[in-house]
C-alpha cells in the first residue's frame, strides 16, 4: 500500500473533520483547495481522473451528482443542518437528491438547506462529493478560458462553450453534445447518459459552471457536528416513538435493510399481484397509481404492516406483527455512525425483548463481482485496523440452490468512512493481506452497539446477529457505483431479504 496515498487519505479526512467542526468553508478557498490536492493525490478508485487538468472525469461527476442537490450548480450558500425546522418545510419547495434520501429546501434564488441525519462519516462523504464537484469544474472553467483565449486550434471548440445557451434539439443538439465530449476527452455514450440523468440539462450544468466564480460557492454546518450528546437525544426520541409503535410485542427482531424488499416479500397484496405474473419491476409501475398505493396501504395494514410515524430527519421505520407476541422492526439504510446511536437506543429500549438483529447492505465487492452477496465473519476498521468480531448466523445454506451470483464469505467486510476516498492500493491491501469481502460503512457501529449492549447486559448474550451484503459495485474491476445495478439488483436483495425472513420465522417458531 503506497505510503504517500494512504497518509493522503488520512491527511484528507482529519482535515475535513476540522472543516466540519468548524462550521464553515469554502470548497473553492484555501481550506477547499487543500482538500482538492489531497483528493487528487489519494488517487481514488472512484475517481481515476482527479490528476488529469484535460479530462473531465464524467463518471466520478455522475456519482457526486446524484448524491448532491439537484442544480447544485446554482448554489452559492448551501446550510447544512441536523434537523429541518416545520415553517422551513412549510415556506420553501422541496429538492430532490437523487441517491439521497435527505429532506432538502429551496431557501432561495442561489440558497439550499439540507439535513443530515447521520455521523460524521456521513459529513465526510458529503464534503468528498463536494470536492469532486469543485475539481471537474475548475476544469472546465480552464477549459472554457483556455478556448476563448485562443489556446487550443480547433475553432470548434470556442463554439461549443458559446452555444451552450442555445443547444438547440434533435441532431444539432447532438452535435453540440459531441463536440463537448472531445473538448472534456471524454466518450460522447456517457457524456450522453449524464445528460439523461439531468433529464436534459447538461448544457445548463456546463453553462453555470464556466461562468460562474470559482470561490462563489460556501458551505455552512450549523451544529455541532461532532458532539455526541445530541445524536444520543434524537436517537433516545426515536427509541420511545417506535416502542410505542410495536404496541408492547413480547419479542422484537431488528432489521436494518431498505423500504422495500421486506414488506413486498411479506405483503398479501403484492403476494396477489405476484400471482398474476407480474415481476418487481411490474409492481413499481402498479404502485406508481396513488389508488393502487392507498388500496396497498390498507391491505398491508389488516396483515400488521405499518410505517411509523417519524419526522423527515429521522429514519424511516416500519413494524411488521409476525404473530401475537412478535414483531419485526425495519429500518431504512442509516449512514455511518447513525447506526451505532439507533441500534444502542434500541437495545436499550427492548432489552430482553430483543430477538434478533439482522443488517441486509450494499457495498462494493472486492472479491467478486456485483450482484454476488458477502456474508463477513469480521469488520475491520480501515486506518486502525481493529477487528470487531460475531457469529453470523447467515451462511451460504439461506440461498437457493439456483441463485445465479456467488455467496462469498469466511473474510471481514472493511468498514470505511467514505466510500469515495478508497484507492486501488488500499484495496488491494486488505483483499490481498485480511482477506476482505468487501468496502462498507455501517457493519461497525452496528455489531459495536450490540457487543456494547451485551456487556452491559442490556439485551441478552447469544441473540442471533445476521449480516448480508449484496455488491452494488466492484471498485477494483473498474466497476463504479456510478453505474445503475439495475434490474439485475433485484435478484440478490430479495434472495438476502428471504434469507433472513426464514431465519426470523425459524426463531419465532
Amino acid at each position: 500500500m503506497g505510503i504517500e496515498n494512504r497518509l493522503a487519505i488520512e491527511e484528507y479526512t482529519t482535515l475535513a473533520r476540522g472543516i466540519i467542526l468548524r462550521g464553515h468553508y469554502k470548497p473553492g478557498g484555501d481550506s477547499g483547495a487543500s482538500l482538492r490536492r489531497l483528493m487528487t493525490l489519494s488517487s481514488p478508485s472512484l475517481y481515476p481522473y482527479a490528476a488529469d487538468p484535460d479530462r473531465i472525469d464524467v463518471q466520478a461527476l455522475r456519482y457526486v451528482l446524484q448524491r448532491l442537490p439537484d442544480r447544485i450548480w446554482a448554489v452559492r450558500t448551501f446550510t447544512v443542518t441536523r434537523s429541518i425546522s416545520p415553517m422551513i418545510t412549510r415556506d420553501f419547495s422541496p429538492v430532490i437528491t437523487a441517491a439521497r434520501r435527505r429532506p432538502t429546501y429551496l431557501t432561495g434564488p442561489d440558497s439550499l438547506v439540507t439535513s443530515f441525519r447521520g455521523g460524521m462519516s456521513d459529513l465526510l462523504d458529503f464534503v468528498s462529493a463536494i470536492t469532486c464537484y469543485q475539481i471537474e469544474t475548475d476544469k472546465m472553467r480552464a477549459m472554457a478560458a483556455g478556448s476563448r483565449r485562443g489556446d487550443q486550434d480547433s475553432r470548434d471548440a470556442v463554439s461549443v462553450w458559446d452555444s451552450l445557451d442555445s443547444p438547440g434539439e434533435g441532431g444539432e443538439r447532438n452535435s453540440l453534445l459531441h463536440r463537448l465530449s472531445v473538448e472534456f476527452r471524454c466518450g460522447y455514450d456517457e457524456l450522453k447518459e449524464l445528460d439523461e440523468i439531468l433529464e436534459g440539462r447538461l448544457p445548463e450544468f456546463v453553462l453555470c459552471a464556466v461562468n460562474s466564480d470559482s470561490r462563489a460557492l460556501r458551505v455552512v454546518f450549523t451544529d455541532r457536528f461532532g458532539l455526541l450528546g445530541s445524536y444520543n437525544r434524537r436517537a433516545k426520541q426515536w427509541a420511545a416513538v417506535v416502542d410505542r409503535a410495536v404496541e408492547g410485542a413480547r419479542f422484537v427482531h431488528l432489521v436494518s435493510s431498505n423500504r422495500h424488499s421486506l414488506v413486498n416479500l411479506l405483503s398479501p397484496w403484492v403476494a396477489d399481484l405476484r400471482k398474476t405474473g407480474a415481476d418487481w419491476s411490474g409492481i413499481r409501475l402498479v404502485l406508481q397509481d396513488p389508488g393502487k398505493q392507498k388500496e396497498r396501504s390498507v391491505a398491508d395494514a389488516l396483515a400488521g404492516i405499518r410505517t411509523v410515524d417519524v419526522s423527515d430527519d429521522m429514519p424511516f421505520c416500519q413494524i411488521v406483527g409476525l404473530s401475537s407476541s412478535a414483531c419485526i422492526i425495519n429500518i431504512d439504510y442509516a449512514f455511518g455512525e447513525e447506526g451505532f446511536f439507533l441500534f444502542n437506543e434500541l437495545c436499550e429500549t427492548f432489552g430482553e425483548r430483543l430477538g434478533s438483529a439482522f443488517i441486509i447492505g450494499k457495498a462494493g465487492t472486492l472479491s467478486g463481482s456485483r450482484g454476488d452477496v458477502m456474508l463477513p465473519s469480521y469488520f475491520v476498521k480501515q486506518g486502525t485496523g481493529d477487528v470487531y468480531g460475531f457469529e453470523n448466523c447467515l451462511s451460504a445454506d439461506d440461498f437457493p440452490h439456483d441463485f445465479p451470483f456467488r455467496v462469498l464469505s469466511g473474510g471481514p467486510m472493511l468498514t470505511v468512512d467514505g466510500t469515495f476516498m478508497q484507492n486501488r492500493d488500499v484495496l488491494e491491501y486488505f483483499r490481498s493481506n485480511w482477506n476482505a469481502l468487501g468496502v462498507e460503512m455501517e457493519g461497525i457501529p452496528y455489531v459495536k452497539a450490540l457487543a456494547q449492549a451485551v456487556l452491559r447486559k442490556r439485551i441478552p448474550g447469544g441473540i442471533p446477529v445476521g449480516v448480508v451484503y449484496y455488491a452494488s459495485d466492484a471498485p477494483l474491476q473498474g466497476d463504479t457505483l456510478s453505474v445503475p445495478l439495475g434490474e439485475e439488483g433485484v435478484i440478490p436483495v430479495y434472495a438476502a431479504t428471504q434469507a433472513v425472513l426464514n431465519r426470523i420465522r425459524g426463531i419465532v417458531q
